[in-house]
């Protein structure tokens, strides 16, 4: 998979990859779900969780601002190898909710050698913001044979609350479309170029 320079240029700006792990003493006050970690551009300002919420079964994640403006996002975040997935479109799934929040968004990555992102998508163009009731987000991308490693979770950029549950990672066929980001196609012609209008 080719990225063109307008997903590559979207993958970076809004990730700002690569992340800044958090040292356990920026996190002595969350108790992250077993087998994740946190991550981000600034994870010292959000506490990170799980929790009952009312209404649903089991235990959800929780990504919560510790302050009103975040200048940056925090991520709980899980890195495994991608041997097992050569060749094959995985879809990662999760259900969402949010409280008041700033951007919350679903993200998977696809790296190769060297670290050469091989795929990336993560709701830059259709982020999940203010309060919104549980809902299904799903990533779709193809994990080429010269992958080494898959990363994929959720985060938060800005105010509020994100909740996460029933994340799911499997294999689907290639009927299903790869995520992609959109883009509102450029206009025909310049436009107040003395800025007047």
């Amino acid at each position: 998979m080719t990225l063109s320079r307008r997903t590559l240029f979207a993958a970076v700006a809004v990730t700002a990859i690569p992340f800044i792990y958090a040292s356990a003493a920026d996190t002595v006050r969350d108790n992250p779900p077993k087998g994740w970690s946190v991550a981000g551009t600034d994870p010292q300002d959000y506490e990170f969780g799980t929790a009952q919420v009312d209404g649903v079964s089991g235990k959800c994640a929780y990504i919560k601002a510790r302050i009103d403006s975040p200048s940056g996002f925090g991520t709980l975040v899980q890195q495994i190898g991608a041997d097992t997935y050569h060749g094959q479109r995985l879809r990662l799934s999760a259900q969402m909710k949010t409280d008041d929040s700033g951007r919350a968004q679903l993200w998977m990555r696809v790296d190769g050698p060297n670290g050469k992102m091989l795929g990336f998508y993560n709701m830059g163009d259709k982020p999940i913001t203010g309060t919104t009731d549980w809902t299904r987000y799903d990533v779709v991308l193809d994990v080429p044979p010269e992958s080494v490693a898959v990363a994929f979770g959720y985060f938060l950029n800005g105010r509020g609350t994100a909740w996460a549950r029933e994340f799911k990672l499997e294999q689907v066929g290639k009927d299903v479309p790869v995520s992609e980001f959109s883009a509102k196609p450029p206009p025909k012609a310049p436009a107040n170029m003395d800025f007047g209008g």
